[in-house]
Order: structure tokens, then C-alpha cells, then sequence
């Protein structure tokens, strides 16, 4: 039953006729705010058995997980619109609310922002084409490359020195990638 009430983000019947006002998201979100920094002061965390109670005392809310879509207040306070405020952990025979731990900065990993860090090509023969800034620095980089034919490179006789330069460098730039175990 409560399973169908929260599909259709409707209260289970009795609440409706409570007093005060349904909580929105908007709401939950502020009030969450006002009870974890209450908690954060005070170091005990919220039990999941007294959300109801505190939101009629302290807002004169009635909060509804099913009105919100979710048929648990567990499942409700770990959705992605409250989640960076608040954890939910099973203490003792119960649960708790307790303030979300920061999340940790995830760094992203670019190959084209660790070509900035190389040496910056000193001659560019077109400006327009390669313009100075360093998200096109793969641009200016691409317009000094020369073609190499695949018969230069199967030929078993000595390389080009066009060949055999690129081989370096090629070699050479790729070398920092390898991974020993």
C-alpha cells in the first residue's frame, strides 16, 4: 500500500488531515539544514523513529516520505537532493541521521592539460592556425607533425631521418606512459 502512495507521491491516508503543511523538497531541504547543525553542535545524531515527531514540534510540517515518492524515510533522505547533507546509518537496532561527510574533490586526469606542462613549441608558422592558448596547444602540435608512410616504417633497409626522428619522439613522448611492475 505504501509502495502505490509513493508511486503516485501521494500521503498515506490520516496525514492529509493532520495539522500544518505537507514538506516539499524545498522544505526538507532547509529544515534538514536547521536539524543537523543543531546536531552538529550538539554531537548526538537523529534517530529515523523521531524525523516525524521534530518536523511537527520544531516546523509545524508533516513530513511524508510518500508524498516525496519514496516509501521508507531511509530511502528518502538518501536521495541525490538531500544526500550531500545527510548520512544515514544503522546504530544500534536502529537507524540515525547524522551530517553527510564532505565528499572528496575528485581530480580529473586530462592528456591534453598535461601537454600544457611540456616545453611550448618556439616557432609557429601560422598564428590564426595556432593560436597561443593552451587548450589548443594539440592543434598547434598537430600542424608540425609530417606524414609518415607505412613504407618507410616496414622498410627493412636504415629509416629516413624523418622516420627515424619521429620514431624518437614518438618514442620519446610515450616512454613517461609506461607503467613498470
Amino acid at each position: 500500500v505504501k509502495e502505490k502512495h509513493a508511486e503516485f507521491q501521494q500521503p498515506c491516508s490520516g496525514i492529509g488531515r493532520a495539522k500544518g503543511s505537507m514538506v516539499t523538497w524545498e522544505m526538507l531541504r532547509e529544515c534538514l539544514q536547521k536539524l543537523l547543525s543543531e546536531v552538529s553542535s550538539g554531537g548526538q545524531p537523529v534517530p529515523l523513529s523521531n524525523m516525524k515527531r521534530l518536523f511537527r514540534t520544531k516546523f509545524h510540517a508533516e513530513l511524508s516520505e510518500t508524498s516525496l515518492g519514496y516509501a521508507k524515510l531511509s530511502e528518502l533522505l538518501q536521495d541525490p537532493r538531500v544526500s550531500d547533507l545527510c548520512d544515514v546509518k544503522l546504530q544500534g537496532h536502529g537507524y540515525v541521521m547524522v551530517p553527510a561527510k564532505p565528499k572528496a574533490k575528485r581530480n580529473l586526469i586530462s592528456l591534453a592539460d598535461s601537454l600544457c606542462m611540456g616545453e611550448v613549441v618556439s616557432y609557429v608558422p601560422n598564428p590564426e592556425v595556432a593560436p597561443s592558448n593552451c587548450s589548443n596547444l594539440l592543434q598547434k602540435r598537430a600542424s608540425f607533425v609530417q606524414p609518415l608512410r607505412m613504407d618507410e616504417i616496414l622498410s627493412e633497409e636504415e629509416p629516413s631521418p624523418k622516420a627515424a626522428a619521429l620514431q624518437v619522439s614518438v618514442g620519446a613522448s610515450i616512454q613517461p606512459l609506461l607503467v613498470t611492475t
